[in-house]
């Protein structure tokens, strides 16, 4: 249920788009966003999605992305209707079905079809999205050293501190600038969606459409991968990471030059910066505010890390940081 004056906002948005009545107005189940979606039905049968963002430039740069990416033809959702101050918006509605949902009832098969699908689609913003004016930004315009260290600070304050794991913070954060030097080297001039993950990606009539990108910025190519392969919950198998990152590897070089070598070391890299900084929203989501989602993602990201680091140790020295790693609890509770 929602009160009358929210109820009334959301009808006088959708006036703005559409003549018809509305039926019905259902809240949806949020993840880790404060935002609060509703899904709107018209008296014809027909869905859009309302939006009521908490932050006003948040917003603002979630409608400029979306109609810029819709406007180059990506498969992004229209938005319909903004109020004068875009505290809440009225959106194309993508469907009931993210990636993540679908992809436990795909075969081995269809799993790597459909991946390799997202993968094509993601040069696209890459690419594209370079031209964006990345002054619309939401928390900053570029994956910098500064935003590195903003997501090795989220796992060392949402985790690491709640793990009961010691640290020596001097010898933590040499490791922490050794990591952050070693992935600057990088081109860092390209779309970074930023959490390119598969409850992000919606399946709709055989295709993919993408939602949730108001924390992009201009970045590396390898991060947005990394989120895609290694998110906990899609539990992709090592040989089929490697096939994909070989594959993305392929397409990419058709649009851009790349050192394969360099750039599979640097992805490595990048898998260590992201795991951590889930671990830091999983912490901070779930150990915190309590989210089941979160919480339930936390074992198989700490193996996941774990697991990584074998991969790490021979591309880059973070002796400190692999032993604290090594010792990292799965913890459920506080």
């Amino acid at each position: 249920m929602i009160d009358d004056s929210l109820y009334i906002r959301i009808t006088s948005l959708f006036s703005k788009y559409s003549s018809e009545t509305i039926s019905r107005i259902e809240p949806l189940t949020a993840a880790g966003s404060p935002r609060s979606y509703f899904r709107v039905f018209s008296a014809q049968g027909k869905t859009t999605i309302a939006c009521k963002g908490t932050q006003l430039a948040e917003n603002q740069t979630f409608l400029y992305f979306c109609s810029f990416f819709y406007d180059k033809g990506l498969p992004v959702p229209q938005v319909l209707a903004t109020e004068e101050e875009p505290w809440m918006y009225l959106l194309e509605d993508c469907g009931t079905i993210d990636l993540l949902s679908a992809k436990k009832h795909f075969t081995p098969e269809q799993t790597m079809t459909a991946y390799k699908q997202v993968l094509q689609d993601l040069i696209q913003f890459q690419i594209q999205g370079s031209d964006c004016d990345f002054s619309q930004t939401f928390v900053r315009s570029e994956f910098d050293e500064t935003a590195m260290k903003w997501d090795l600070s989220y796992f060392k304050y949402y985790y690491l501190k709640l793990s009961g794991v010691e640290c020596n913070e001097q010898k933590l954060e040499e490791d922490f600038n050794t990591l952050i030097a070693f992935l600057s080297q990088t081109d860092h001039s390209f779309f970074m969606y930023r959490d390119f993950q598969a409850r992000n990606i919606m399946v709709q009539d055989d295709s993919f459409r993408y939602i949730d990108f108001q924390g992009a910025m201009k970045g590396p190519l390898q991060y947005d991968v990394v989120s895609l392969l290694y998110q906990a919950k899609a539990e992709l198998n090592t040989e089929v990471r490697h096939e994909l990152l070989r594959y993305y590897i392929a397409e990419i070089q058709k649009h851009t030059e790349i050192d394969s070598r360099k750039f599979y070391e640097i992805f490595q890299g990048f898998v260590l910066l992201r795991i951590l900084q889930t671990l830091g929203a999983y912490g901070f989501r779930g150990l915190i505010e309590r989210k089941p989602h979160f919480i339930t993602s936390i074992p198989t990201a700490v193996e996941n890390l774990q697991q990584h680091i074998k991969v790490l140790k021979p591309i880059i020295s973070l002796p400190y940081l692999y032993s604290i790693v090594a010792e990292l609890p799965a913890i459920q509770k506080l």
